[in-house]
């Protein structure tokens, strides 16, 4: 993942203008009312209680939490033993998340970016004032625990973007933000002990290190490494082989271009615009870089899947809800809102809602469509609406997938609405999903779980040396040996770009 957006996702969870909050201590009937609280709420609301894990056992594990808080206990405490709760749903889009102000401006971070070869982790990026930490660096220990340690525990504390027993989303999410998961879960600090190889070296070496605030971890990156920031807008297009007519179109996420834009016409102009290029330059392999892509609007997804499938679709058979969230939906003050959902839903028929429009049909451009050979490259980081985009293609038959398996389930997730909840006395916040989306595939057409790769890439030592993009170094030789998955549907009478081998 490039420099651009590891710093976007850094500021995710840093709310400008904010301190480190002061300490603060949980009494035991505090800590269970709190418990009791999200429970209640997790059961009232999210629809994917019992999916993943049996409620039997969620009940189970909720019982032996509540019992245990007999003793006052720090936040940081409390938010440790509330984690699991949450991590036993096993759903990527529910985050548990500090109360307002835990993390600041003035909280510290970890001064570098680790990427993992193997079983070893190295620096790829280092912001720290010791300049020698060369890239390449092998970092073995922070504060005497091994980086191998510490990133399993970081992975085991949340479950953000990867569903079911998915690692990989787990795996990406908590390196490329490695920082962020540091400081929420073990707190800011000052400083540092490491432990580590420089490279070319076999000598252990111990250092401290200053850890250092957002904005300057932001300053020394833009300053260190300025030439590798990634400035590609969302639906850019890039040639990057003539000889074989291969082109890049980067779809970073499916968040709206603009804020005030209920249609999404800035995301579909930017789209038509991303096509035209394609097809002026004869562009007849495509690759769709969704690596690092959370999801975003389902609308858009629909929007981008219509320039490669082969007839009429939809993205989902079902769009549900339980009956409690239909509160979240709607304004005792407006009217208009009770109207609109009255529109928008109807009863299940099990004590739920569902989506009177699921199974909108999304028609498949015509002069820009895209009939050439498709190569997506993907990681644990596709998650949600990109996995739609994955699964619908999957689905459809078409398609080459590169990099490893996506974060989001192949069957759908939960999703759609969110409400965001606010525990009574620790003020920690917990976003629950309000919809549960069933991707409209056939089951027998998965590749897995989440859609698989069919060709796995994984970093090594000289790739992180040199910065090299190597899922699209490997991406580029399959299409000069002329390799494809799966070919593309081919209108009646024409001839195929490319053959398999």
């Amino acid at each position: 993942m490039k420099i651009g957006r590891l710093l976007f996702f850094m500021g995710l969870m840093i709310g400008l203008g904010c301190s480190v909050a002061p300490a603060q201590t949980i009494t035991p009937d505090q800590a269970r009312t709190d418990l009791t609280y999200l429970k209640r709420k997790l059961d009232l609301l999210h629809p994917g209680m019992g999916y993943y894990t049996p409620k039997t056992r969620m009940e189970q594990l909720y019982d032996s939490l509540y019992n245990r808080l007999t003793a006052p206990m720090p936040y940081m405490t409390f938010y440790h033993h509330v984690s699991p709760l949450v991590t036993a749903l096993k759903d990527g889009h529910t985050n548990l998340n500090h109360r307002k102000n835990f993390i600041g401006k003035s909280t510290r971070f970890i001064p570098f970016y680790i990427r993992p070869v193997g079983d070893q982790y190295f620096i790829s990026h280092n912001v720290s004032a010791d300049t020698s930490l060369h890239r390449g660096t092998e970092l073995i220990t922070i504060n005497g625990r091994t980086v191998a340690d510490l990133h399993r525990e970081l992975m085991e504390a949340d479950h953000s973007g990867s569903d079911g027993d998915n690692l990989t989303g787990r795996r990406q999410w908590s390196l490329v933000q490695f920082a962020d998961y540091y400081a929420a879960w073990y707190g800011s600090a000052d400083s540092i002990r490491i432990t580590y190889r420089l490279p070319n070296d076999t000598l252990v070496r111990a250092s401290r290190l200053h850890c250092l605030t957002l904005t300057s971890f932001r300053n020394t990156i833009q300053r260190r490494y300025k030439n590798e920031i990634d400035r590609r807008p969302n639906l850019s297009v890039r040639i990057v082989d003539t000889l074989t007519h291969t082109a890049v179109l980067r779809v970073s996420t499916f968040m709206g271009i603009k804020k005030n834009d209920p249609f999404q016409w800035a995301f579909n102009r930017r789209l038509k615009k991303a096509f035209r290029e394609l097809k002026k330059e004869g562009v007849e392999n495509l690759v769709v870089d969704m690596q690092g892509n959370g999801g975003g609007i389902v609308l858009n997804s629909a929007r981008l899947l219509r320039y490669w499938m082969p007839k009429p679709f939809t993205i989902m058979q079902h769009e549900e809800m339980k009956r409690a969230a239909r509160n979240e939906l709607i304004t005792r003050w407006n009217p208009f809102s009770v109207l609109n959902f009255s529109l928008q839903y109807k009863s299940n028929g099990s004590g739920g809602f569902a989506s009177r429009f699921s199974r909108r049909h999304y028609r498949p451009r015509t002069r820009t469509a895209f009939k050439g050979n498709l190569y997506f490259m993907m990681n644990g980081a596709s998650f949600s609406a990109s996995t739609s985009v994955l699964a619908k293609t999957l689905d459809a038959g078409i398609g080459t997938f590169i990099g490893e398996a996506s974060g989001s389930a192949y069957w759908g997730d939960f999703a759609g609405h969110f409400k965001t909840i606010t525990l009574p006395y620790s003020r920690m916040q917990v976003r629950i999903p309000l919809k549960k989306l069933t991707h409209a595939v056939v089951a027998d057409r998965a590749n897995g779980f989440t859609v698989e790769p069919d060709f796995t890439v994984t970093r090594s030592y000289d790739d992180v040396l040199t910065n090299r993009d190597y899922v699209l170094d490997y991406t580029l030789r399959l299409i000069r040996e002329g390799v494809v998955a799966r070919q593309p549907i081919q209108p009646i009478g024409a001839q195929p770009l490319q053959a398999s081998r």
